[in-house]
């Protein structure tokens, strides 16, 4: 039986009375949204119930005033919940309708989207056009919306006015500055190189005085005597010296493929990746255009992402903040619990990722590191080819509850999987879990048009941004979104259910 659009109405507090009032309107209309204050039953914790039903949703309508625009508080998180979710959608699919209040600026990473003014006479009906079109993508499962409106009314201008208090989320502070990402690599002294020139030892010749004509045979061979024994002495020198000092130091010898030694500091095991050229980019979306050639340097990368067991270490040690919530998706105790020990860490934050991974004595991975790590120097797709397989990566299956779950495959997971559980799908450099089971933040900002200037060199990303940089895909996304080429920006102070991370090392360190 077909169902009712599911709308989630993402909103400041302050502009509460209004949306409130489209919440009404939308119920008459056959429409389902979503309003905290409405449908949060007591005791549930909000910061668990929102983005559930946030993702739940077929379409997001995000609420907006002069206000609101450039309040911080959780609104802001909605949004980027919002945008991520987006990601999924296919080209032209209608998921984010910006939703005017009053006459005002449009956030700049809303600005993709063509806003509806509310305020004006046709708003409402131009909204209900938005979200029929919704529905004719989702197809015969969802009622349309019945259009019968030419004339509203023009709602009163909302004027700021105290509030309840507003949940809000305060940022943490940062324990230290954020510093750019130094991967300079010191330039190694050149071999020292001893040459013999034997031709520089060569006595030189002196005048002789004439002798009788009849004396110049026994003259020249006395003298050709003494010269070839200058030139055996010269030789023997030369044999003795070649023998006792190396014209060459014999350099360490460099890793293979698939090399792997373990960290003193928190055991995780690293892989080495040796230096050279590979693929990267893709023409699959804008801010993976162009496909270019790059060059890195040698360097180490995590196996798996860090464990729950290592951070807690980092925690205890006093050198990293714990993760803001404990539970995972689908587990009320997961951090704090010796059965997730080896599952991922999550509900972290960039610059949380960024601590520990200072604490192991290491960094986070660039984002061209990160990349070429997960798909080799030919640019798979996947990290074990071209091919998509399900079976060999933690993404959103018949487990996942979730309207674009794939119900072709069963991994057995609900949500986070222990590190590690798909061997099969490692990449050619023996890197674990670098598609799907929880994206990764790498140290970069965040440009969608950075690789049509990126170098080809080690490049670092812009120097400066609002969001950083994740890779990977988690066990929510499907299968376009797991490609190893896929790029996201975030708050480097978000933490999400799905968000983890793996460290990086120079090889010459």
């Amino acid at each position: 039986m077909p169902r009712s659009l599911q709308v989630f109405l993402c909103h400041a507090s302050q502009d509460k009375p209004e949306v409130w009032k489209l919440h009404r309107y939308l119920k008459t209309r056959g429409v389902k949204p979503w309003l905290d204050v409405e449908d949060l039953l007591p005791g549930e914790d909000w910061e668990v119930e929102i983005p559930k039903a946030l993702f739940a949703s077929d379409i997001i309508l995000v609420c907006l005033s002069k206000n609101s625009i450039n309040k911080e508080g959780y609104v802001q998180k909605e949004i980027a919940f919002a945008l991520d979710k987006a990601l999924e959608k296919p080209e032209g699919t209608i998921f984010i309708i910006p939703v005017k209040l009053e006459d005002c600026e449009l956030p700049k990473r809303l600005s993709r989207y063509q806003a509806v003014d509310l305020f004006r006479t046709d708003g409402r009906k131009r909204l209900l056009m938005g979200l029929n079109k919704r529905i004719a993508n989702l197809g015969d499962e969802v009622l349309p919306i019945k259009i019968d409106e030419t004339k509203q009314r023009t709602p009163k201008p909302i004027k700021p006015e105290p509030k309840p208090e507003e949940k809000l989320v305060t940022p943490q502070p940062e324990k230290k500055a954020e510093t750019p990402f130094a991967g300079e690599k010191k330039e190694q002294p050149k071999p020292f190189t001893r040459v013999l020139n034997p031709a520089s030892l060569n006595p030189q010749k002196k005048s002789e005085p004439k002798e009788p004509k009849q004396n110049y045979n026994t003259r020249r061979l006395f003298v050709g005597g003494i010269i070839l024994i200058a030139i055996l002495g010269i030789l023997f020198a030369g044999n003795y010296l070649l023998n006792k000092v190396p014209i060459n130091e014999t350099p360490l010898p460099t890793p293979k493929i698939n090399s792997s030694m373990v960290s003193e500091n928190d055991g995780m095991t690293l892989m080495f990746v040796q230096a050279g050229e590979f693929t990267m980019g893709s023409e699959n979306s804008d801010d993976e255009r162009p496909i270019h050639q790059v060059h890195l340097d040698a360097y180490w990368i995590d196996q798996t992402e860090v464990t729950n067991a290592m951070y807690a270490n980092c925690v205890d040690a006093n050198q990293c903040n714990p993760p803001r919530i404990i539970s995972s998706y689908t587990n009320s105790s997961y951090f704090d619990n010796s059965e997730f020990e080896d599952y991922p860490v999550i509900y972290v934050s960039w610059n949380d990722a960024k601590d520990y991974c200072e604490y192991a004595g290491r960094r986070l991975p660039t984002e061209a590191e990160w990349e070429k790590a997960a798909r080799g120097k030919d640019g798979n797709v996947y990290p074990w080819g071209k091919t998509f397989d399900g079976k060999l990566v933690n993404y959103c299956d018949s487990n996942c509850s979730f309207n674009h779950a794939d119900n072709s495959f069963n991994d057995g997971y609900e949500d986070v999987a222990p590190v590690g559980s798909y061997p099969l799908g490692t990449s050619i450099y023996g890197a674990l879990d670098m598609a799907g089971n929880v994206w990764e933040w790498v140290n970069d900002w965040y440009g969608d048009n950075y690789y049509q200037s990126s170098p080809s060199f080690n490049p670092q990303g812009p120097s400066s941004g609002e969001y950083r940089v994740l890779r990977g895909g988690s066990w929510y996304d499907y299968s376009y979104i797991v490609r190893s080429a896929l790029r996201k920006g975030y708050s480097p102070s978000a933490t999400v259910f799905n968000f983890g991370f793996r460290c990086a090392m120079d090889a010459d360190q």
